[in-house]
């Protein structure tokens, strides 16, 4: 009886780490690149937004997944600035929704720099589902 109780009981623990395994997440992770051609950026905030959103229901606006800040941000001019960044990690995937990542820094209220997926340059940074990356490069610009 005792061997037929540890039986059961490791083949529940191996389904329940199988099950764990399986679980999907919501993880983007990126490198932000700032060209060493931008002027120096001191004292701002790196706003990176990860959203979720149903392509089926017209009219409804995307839901906010995650949200990372790096606060007192710098850059200096004549240097290349590349920063490793995850989001997303702790939020279970929605296969049927779409996803997109927002990348901004700013001074205040004020947006003073865009980031553009390099594999969507000029077109939303779709990410994860429907074919898209999890693992992405965010090129940053001045914002005119």
């Amino acid at each position: 009886m005792l061997r037929l109780f540890v039986v059961s009981f490791c083949l529940v623990a191996m389904n329940l780490v199988s099950f764990a395994e399986d679980k999907k997440t919501a993880k983007v992770e990126g490198t932000f690149i700032i060209p060493k051609e931008v002027a120096d950026i001191k004292g701002q905030t790196v706003e990176i937004q990860l959203y979720k959103y149903d392509a089926r229901i017209a009219g409804k606006a995307a839901d906010l997944v995650d949200k990372v800040e790096i606060k007192e941000f710098k850059h200096e001019n004549g240097k290349e600035t590349k920063k490793e960044f995850t989001i997303g990690a702790k939020s279970d995937l929605d296969e049927k929704a779409s996803y997109y990542i927002t990348f901004f820094i700013v001074d205040g209220k004020n947006r003073t720099h865009m980031g553009e997926g390099e594999h969507a340059p000029k077109n939303l940074c779709k990410v994860l589902t429907g074919g898209n990356p999890a693992k992405i490069t965010v090129n940053v610009r001045p914002v005119k």
